[in-house]
């Protein structure tokens, strides 16, 4: 008898041990994943957010919009903590009766304000404020014709590719010698480069992330934009207008060289673009006077 019941304890035991043992594996196995989604998390971590920008004025833009997020997340937490207050302080409760407030009161007009006054100071006219003076000292403050270094870019966008035209060496648009490039924009690091654009069927938007720069190109107008590219490297272009079912594919390279190096690549560019020149070819003759 006594033999059974210890046969029995060991069985009760011993299915409560494989019990404990697959929950600490499963655990085990549940703290492996983690510990790999923390090391994915930390390897990606660099793409949760924007680059850093690669244009002179692109900082800029960055500080406003994280000041735009740290007032908005604020006011959030405001608003969350008012009801969280409202919830618990009214909450129903043994001999607690409710009452029907209109908000008509002077107290209540008071307090709705100055929250408005408030929000609108600290929310709408601060940022409207720092954004205006931005735009002014930076985005607006397009460089003369005859400053020195800048670089001009004709821009033609069509559904759905990006055309692209330089001088050349002879300093005029609509010549043998312009660089004619589509989809891919060579530029120097440390010039101003300063575009004229348009298009030629749809409404597209020139976006380019890294330089903190986006402007639509509408038919039959053209619009300016200026950037200077403050580090070298290749940036991505995009289209930021729905144009059409291929929109997706309308992208483009911006590649930023050393003035060194680009000005090579300018001459042997221009003189590629000579040699290749083909009078009856009118399709690619589509250069304009250069507009400011």
């Amino acid at each position: 008898m006594g033999d059974t019941t210890m046969g029995t304890d060991f069985e009760g035991w011993g299915a409560r041990a494989g019990r404990l043992a697959a929950r600490w594996g499963r655990t085990a196995w549940a703290g492996l994943l983690l510990a790999s989604a923390a090391v994915a998390q930390g390897e990606v971590a660099d793409r949760w957010g924007p680059n850093e920008p690669a244009s002179t004025f692109g900082s800029r833009f960055d500080s406003l919009f994280w000041l735009i997020t740290t007032l908005v997340s604020v006011s959030f937490l405001i608003v969350l903590v008012m009801l969280f207050l409202a919830v618990v302080r009214f909450r129903a409760r043994p001999g607690s009766k409710a009452h029907y407030d209109r908000g008509n009161s002077l107290h209540d007009k008071r307090f709705t304000a100055v929250v408005s006054v408030t929000v609108f100071v600290v929310l709408d006219a601060w940022v409207l404020v720092i954004a205006m003076r931005d735009l002014r000292e930076a985005h607006w403050k397009y460089p003369a014709a005859d400053e020195p270094g800048v670089y001009e870019v004709e821009v033609l966008a069509q559904q759905w590719a990006w055309n692209f035209r330089t001088k050349g060496v002879d300093g005029e648009f609509g010549t043998a010698d312009d660089i004619v490039t589509i989809n891919e924009l060579h530029i120097p690091e440390g010039r101003p480069i300063k575009f004229n654009l348009t298009s030629k069927d749809v409404i597209h938007s020139f976006f380019v992330p890294d330089m903190r720069v986006k402007r639509d190109l509408n038919p039959g107008a053209i619009n300016m934009l200026w950037f200077q590219a403050a580090k070298t490297g290749t940036f991505d272009l995009f289209c930021a207008e729905l144009c059409g079912y291929a929109h997706y594919m309308m992208g483009g390279e911006v590649y930023v060289l050393e003035s060194d190096r680009f000005d090579a690549w300018e001459q042997e560019a221009s003189r590629l673009a000579e040699i290749a020149y083909d009078a009856e070819d009118t399709e690619a003759h589509w250069a304009w006077d250069w507009k400011d």
